[in-house]
């Protein structure tokens, strides 16, 4: 009987919560440390307790789905493939355990964290939630409490940074910036990725929708040469025979004879349009922000080398997947040179064969300007190759920090191949 009681009493107190809620406007209030949390000044209890870590503050997905009015049949936990499952508004919201993926109504978006396991309960930063679950949410700094606002929809302004008085990862500082979000037809499944990085004493902030489809072709073009060199000549020949121009080319570039000239990855149709997008709003960012040409590119190199991981691969990646996936010298210098010559640059991929005693070589790009462009200002010599009558300056793209014409190893100084994208 005991059991039954407490059963009815937990319903009891969910149905409460659901009918507060249904109130057009309500303020639900989350503090740091305590088991409490209230809507409209009523309290109720929870199991587990919000937390700060690494400066991310972590609260509970359940307790937060039913203070906006998630009923909590609509909260679905299946345990045999970890999946947290939330339906809010005929929206679908999926978690998975162990990974950094959200599925909103079959929209993909990369997490940079993954949910946290407390007392059975399944953390998340406030940044998530508030994108997951479309809500408003607010920091107050002389309380250590989370404050969502029903009186507002979430407009992607929720960060996880305690010392903001209003969770907002575009103004947590006077010169935090935001490139306008690339928005795709709401109708195209795609991937959303979020990138920051610094530059000219700045903090870029960009939301990028990524097509799942072009994601996925592009991600099967190395499965098409690892088939191709996998085979022997006869089945080689075959295999040319019915594929693609657009796969051919990139496949061929891939030979020992193409030596490392990998400007068809840079041009490939498809990706080189997506790559326009990208180019519009990192260049309307330079204009704000009155970069001139030198420093619009060293802008969108900072881009390139900062906001997107480093991972070596063996076969080169056109630029969508480098944006999702990440990528080594070579992917990352695509993108970037796909970026530019986009803007309207001349460019160039500057492969370099192995130094000695490695086994592997290193590929940047070369952005062309005239002596015009260069800055006086600058206090260290730049870097350039001549190919053609142009100046390819030397733009690395492996890791942060570095500017156009600056070497990132010396020994790659005495030679380059130059291989100008048209």
């Amino acid at each position: 009987m005991k059991k039954i009681i407490a059963i009815v009493c937990i319903c009891f107190i969910l149905f409460n919560i659901s009918s507060a809620l249904a109130e057009t406007n309500f303020t639900a209030i989350f503090t740091i440390g305590k088991n409490e949390y209230s809507i409209n000044g009523q309290t109720y209890t929870m199991d587990v307790a919000p937390y700060i870590k690494d400066d991310r503050t972590f609260l509970p997905l359940r307790y937060i789905a039913y203070a906006v009015g998630v009923e909590p049949q609509n909260i679905v936990y299946d345990n045999t493939n970890g999946t947290i499952t939330l339906v809010k508004n005929n929206k679908t919201i999926k978690l998975y355990i162990n990974s950094n993926i959200l599925n909103i109504d079959g929209n993909t978006v990369d997490m940079d964290t993954k949910p946290e396991i407390i007392n059975d309960r399944v953390m998340l930063p406030v940044y998530w939630i508030s994108k997951a679950l479309n809500i408003n949410i607010n920091w107050d700094p002389s309380t250590n409490t989370v404050i969502i606002d029903d009186n507002k929809s979430a407009s992607n302004n929720s960060s996880d940074n305690k010392s903001s008085s209003t969770y907002n990862p575009y103004t947590l500082e006077n010169n935090s910036m935001t490139v306008p979000s690339i928005s795709n037809d709401t109708t195209v499944n795609k991937v959303s990725k979020d990138f920051n990085w610094q530059y000219d004493n700045k903090t870029y902030n960009w939301q990028v929708g990524i097509p799942s489809e072009l994601l996925e072709w592009d991600r099967k073009i190395p499965e098409e040469i690892n088939k191709f060199y996998n085979s022997n000549g006869e089945e080689q020949s075959l295999q040319l025979s019915y594929m693609p121009d657009e796969i051919k080319t990139l496949v061929l570039s891939c030979s020992e004879f193409a030596n490392g000239n990998y400007t068809p990855w840079v041009s490939e149709e498809s990706n080189y349009t997506y790559s326009g997008n990208l180019a519009k709003y990192l260049l309307q960012q330079a204009q704000t922000d009155r970069y001139d040409s030198f420093h619009t590119a060293e802008f969108v190199q900072s881009f390139v080398e900062s906001a997107i991981p480093y991972k070596i691969t063996a076969i080169p990646q056109l630029s969508a997947q480098t944006l999702v996936d990440g990528g080594d010298c070579k992917d990352k210098s695509i993108l970037l040179a796909s970026i530019l010559k986009n803007m309207g640059y001349k460019v160039a991929l500057l492969m370099f064969s192995p130094l000695q005693g490695q086994q592997a070589g290193h590929m940047a790009v070369g952005i062309a300007f005239t002596d015009s462009d260069i800055p006086h200002d600058l206090n260290y010599n730049l870097t350039y190759y001549e190919y053609d009558g142009a100046k390819y300056y030397f733009a690395e793209t492996t890791s942060p920090g570095w500017l156009i014409g600056q070497i990132s190893d010396e020994q790659l100084e005495q030679n380059a191949y130059v291989y100008p994208v048209n």
